[in-house]
């Protein structure tokens, strides 16, 4: 049932052990199926660390500009978002440079959001034409969904995250929800969970976090279940192979579960 199992945890306090601390003024984090963590600095440098908190990799890729998203789904090759760039980087599990995209050479004028697709290409939101669009690596457009005002509520969609799993692909408007669509970009159903900035997928499970509280929706069953955190001042999270890592102002902090 995913991360920890997560059986009845609203039914007893659950107890967790730091095992690290990380000191840096970050902006983000990101976790791959592994385990490993990937922290943006407020420098924009970029920097990986084992799930025990020990540091394994730095950017070696000189670049000016903001890195907005890593998405690292796949451990041995990344994809760096780069909004005011309007361009995307690959990077291998070494945080090597192995290659980059301008996203203006193949049509897109503003990108809001992008993701690796299961299929080793890219999924981006195209503001410009308000549509959620599937590309192959070499640039070449695979489908597209069609304006996503027939799908949205709001006139103002600007999802700020995307998430292949390989069966569903999820956008993230935290006035909207998250919605859902195939991976041919048909559009399926909204989930009504709203005002977040960051959302996981693990298995069958959609996990966010509210206050000192990490919630879990049941995708197929649309049942929630929470637990506890152990601080609720915190930025943003990530959860990975029985470990919990809370962003906050000081840095970020690693979490084993231990149960009750």
């Amino acid at each position: 049932m995913g991360f920890l199992l997560f059986i009845s945890f609203t039914s007893f306090q659950p107890s967790w052990k730091l095992i690290a601390h990380i000191a840096m003024q970050a902006k983000a984090i990101q976790t791959d199926p592994m385990g490993n963590l990937y922290v943006i600095s407020n420098t924009n440098q970029l920097y990986k660390y084992d799930l025990n908190g020990k540091l394994t990799g730095t950017l070696n890729y000189a670049y000016l500009g903001n890195i907005n998203y890593v998405d690292a789904g796949n451990p041995m090759e990344l994809y760096l978002f780069y909004k005011e760039m309007n361009a995307l980087v690959f990077l291998d599990n070494n945080l090597a440079f192995r290659g980059k995209l301008n996203l203006s050479d193949i049509g897109i004028v503003q990108a809001t959001a992008l993701a690796r697709s299961y299929s080793n290409g890219f999924w981006v939101f195209d503001l410009g034409d308000l549509q959620l669009k599937k590309y192959n690596k070499d640039g070449s457009l695979s489908t597209a969904s069609g304006n996503i005002l027939q799908f949205s509520k709001s006139e103002n969609f600007t999802p700020n995250l995307i998430i292949d799993n390989g069966s569903r692909v999820f956008v993230n408007d935290s006035a909207e929800g998250v919605l859902v669509f195939d991976v041919f970009a048909n559009y399926i159903k909204t989930i009504p969970i709203k005002g977040q900035s960051a959302v996981k997928f693990l298995g069958n499970e959609m996990y966010y976090a509210q206050k000192n509280t990490l919630l879990s929706y049941r995708l197929n069953t649309m049942e929630k279940d929470t637990m506890p955190l152990p601080v609720g001042d915190f930025k943003s999270f990530s959860i990975e192979k029985e470990r919990l890592y809370l962003l906050n102002a000081e840095g970020i902090n690693i979490y084993s579960y231990l149960g009750q």
